[in-house]
């Protein structure tokens, strides 16, 4: 039996071309992750970073889209899988311009 090996491009690879596309097709889009920062050899994660966000966020025609890239057969975390059904529940989306924790505690409560 012989079994080939399909070689599964790297996630990174995948996202830079879907960025590539969506710039094409006149989305306005973008990467959404940071994880941390790299201090010489040390790592440091942020930790408030929000688990489970999609990879890259694109606008068009007044729609956001989430998109969550994974190549191979890898799956969704657990984070992530909340995060998609938080996404799906608002029928619309909010930005708040905050120049101060009023200008949200007036919009959030």
């Amino acid at each position: 039996m012989c079994i080939s090996k399909i070689k599964i491009r790297p996630e990174k690879d995948i996202q830079l071309a879907i960025l590539h596309y969506l710039k094409s097709i006149g989305c306005v889009c973008g990467k959404t992750k940071t994880m941390g920062v790299r201090y010489g050899k040390v790592f440091r994660y942020d930790i408030w970073t929000m688990r489970g966000k999609c990879d890259l966020e694109a606008f068009k025609n007044g729609v956001m889209y989430g998109i969550e890239v994974k190549s191979g057969y890898n799956k969704l975390t657990p984070e992530q899988e909340m995060y998609r059904d938080l996404f799906h529940k608002p029928p619309d989306r909010v930005f708040i311009l905050a120049r101060k924790l009023e200008d949200v505690i007036n919009i959030i409560r």
